[in-house]
């Protein structure tokens, strides 16, 4: 049997606000120009013959796109999902337990979703290396050696090494800046919060030290049920202690061992940690999108869909979405957080939401929106449907811009084709299918006195949505 990778890919997105949000956290923003590090850690774990097919734990609001992703770059994983976030411990709890159901003897890596590590192959040398101490009985966190004397991370002080291993003497809390200096000094690594374990040694562990959190983790996945393909787990989950796996069991077990990691990497945490390991120009700065920049030094420039300049500008993030935009000083990157505290609590929904929403069904985008009118594209999935559903208050005009649609209208049911479209009128019994074998996308105008999704009535729906 191969290592059982676990994905914990929960989380809110403050820090690389606006592009990541309370329901699209950081992991799912494609950051690099194309894949997000959640399918980035999929394909660092795609290899069948060293792993096995990986479980991600996630929340409940975050599954479509999980689900969405992984089909993205052909990966099949195993879904879990918490109702509700209760931090690390729970989280690798339901970790141990959901790899002993492959048996006791299964190696669990558990890994982060926000994780950049650019070399698979050393991944999978210092994970191969990691699971031969895991076989052993111990429980084994992968060390990464410090570029900078951090105060945001946990540091790990190690023992002797013995062809990469050494037991851990301690763990070290997130220092000041003076002692994460002196950490760096002495040879500690930073703690990223990868572990790999035996599955019965792991629920062994949680459960001489935390034994109210495996008995309700236990609980939770025996009352589990079928979420659309995922597993949610059952209420008991709520009972679990809300603490982290390194203080509730790592520093108290015998049996940790650190591996040292022979690869780059970062955590993505801010702007200012982005653009330092994103390519750069020759003034440093670093370029998504449609950008121009004359003058410029050392900055991240940022456009989703629209032309953004930069004239005489130094240690800046200038970041453009949709619907927000973002000017920091790289150097207060971490302060982002506060700033979206502030939106939140005068509510704002920019603060916790995008423009686009994912359903189980696909996706919508809110183009425009105005006094009577909201303009959508929709993205419906192959063999996806909506909802047979009315509306009382708006009618709405569809307009078909690739991929076959099959649309019923009261007791009519038609199919439209590209550059075709359909009047929905108000009240009408109405429901948008995708039979082909490609995504429809259409565009939806919405006019109306009432405008929000909660004047749907839904007749039938084939995902328990009432």
């Amino acid at each position: 049997m191969g290592i059982v990778p676990v994905i914990l890919s929960g989380g809110s997105g403050t820090r690389l606000w606006p592009v990541s949000r309370r329901d699209f956290a950081k992991q799912h923003a494609p950051l690099f120009g194309g894949a997000s590090t959640f399918q980035r850690t999929l394909e660092r774990v795609a290899d069948d013959a060293i792993f096995d097919r990986p479980i991600v734990i996630t929340n409940h609001g975050s599954r479509f796109m999980v689900a969405d992703q992984a089909r993205a770059v052909n990966a099949d994983p195993e879904i879990i999902l918490e109702p509700e976030g209760r931090e690390s411990l729970a989280a690798i709890a339901v970790a141990a337990a959901a790899a002993a159901r492959r048996g006791p003897d299964t190696i669990a890596l558990v890994l982060s979703s926000d994780h950049l590590i650019p070399d698979a192959d050393a991944f999978a040398e210092t994970a191969r290396i990691a699971a031969g101490a895991a076989r052993g009985g111990h429980i084994v966190v992968i060390g990464l050696r410090p570029t900078r004397p951090a105060i945001n991370f946990g540091y790990i002080r190690p023992g002797p090494f013995t062809d990469r291993l050494a037991a851990v003497e301690a763990f070290v809390e997130k220092p000041d800046a003076a002692t994460a200096k002196t950490l760096m000094a002495e040879g500690c690594f930073w703690n990223a919060g990868m572990f790999c374990f035996r599955a019965d040694i792991g629920r062994q562990e949680i459960a001489i030290y935390a034994a109210g959190t495996m008995a309700a983790v236990d609980k939770a996945l025996s009352s589990a049920t079928d979420d659309l393909g995922a597993e949610l787990l059952g209420p008991a989950f709520a009972k679990t202690e809300k603490t982290s796996f390194d203080y509730a069991v790592m520093e108290k077990t015998t049996r940790a061992k650190v591996v040292s990691a022979d690869f780059a990497w970062s955590d993505v945490g801010d702007w200012q940690e982005l653009w330092s390991v994103t390519d750069k120009d020759d003034n440093g700065v670093a370029a998504e999108g449609d950008v121009v920049a004359i003058d410029t030094k050392n900055a991240y420039l940022r456009s989703s869909d629209r032309l953004v300049c930069s004239l005489g500008m130094e240690e800046v993030a200038v970041v453009d979405t949709p619907d927000a935009v973002l000017v920091a000083p790289l150097d207060r990157a971490q302060e982002i957080k506060s700033l979206v505290g502030l939106l939140a609590d005068s509510g704002r929904s920019e603060a916790t939401e995008h423009l686009k929403v994912y359903r189980p069904w696909g996706s919508y985008r809110t183009v425009d929106l105005g006094p009577r009118f909201r303009v959508k594209h929709i993205e419906v999935l192959p063999g996806k449907q909506l909802s047979l559903q009315k509306h009382h208050h708006r009618s709405e005009h569809w307009v078909v811009v690739s991929g076959t649609a099959e649309v019923t209208l009261n007791d009519t049911v038609s199919v439209l084709n590209e550059n075709e479209s359909i009047y929905i009128p108000c009240g009408a019994v109405h429901r948008l299918a995708n039979p082909g074998k490609i995504a429809v996308r259409l565009i939806e105008v919405q006019t109306g006195s009432y405008l929000e999704e909660d004047d749907i009535i839904r007749l039938d729906d084939d995902f328990g949505r009432c």
